[in-house]
């Protein structure tokens, strides 16, 4: 059986606490500087590739990573409401892992070694 990627089993496992999609690289290192409101892409192996905002005018220069997009009309959203929520600072796991404290500091091996 071919093992699982970890940023497949991490968003599988992680998507059943109704927080959105969990992204296993959440900062898009060097792309830009985080996902906004508005991004529109796709995520590879666990990273969200923005492709252009709508919240932006379609020629605007961070619109333009891969290629200038089709002209359209930005997303305006001064009156729109947002609602803001900090995560509380605690583990967040799926229902089937547990923690187990490594007092021994005994390393993890795989079957095949």
């Amino acid at each position: 059986m071919p093992v699982e990627q970890p940023f497949n089993v991490y968003r599988e496992q992680l998507s059943s606490l109704y927080h959105g999609l969990a992204l296993w690289k959440p900062n898009p290192e060097g792309l830009y500087d985080q996902v906004a409101i508005g991004d529109v892409g796709y995520v590879s192996e666990g990273v969200f590739i923005r492709m252009f905002n709508v919240t932006l005018p379609w020629d605007d220069v961070s619109n333009r990573t891969f290629g200038i997009p089709d002209r359209y009309d930005f997303l305006n959203l001064d009156n729109v409401p947002i609602r803001h929520e900090n995560f509380v600072k605690l583990e967040y796991y799926s229902r089937h892992v547990s923690r187990m404290e490594n007092t021994n500091n005994v390393l993890a091996a795989s079957p095949d070694q």
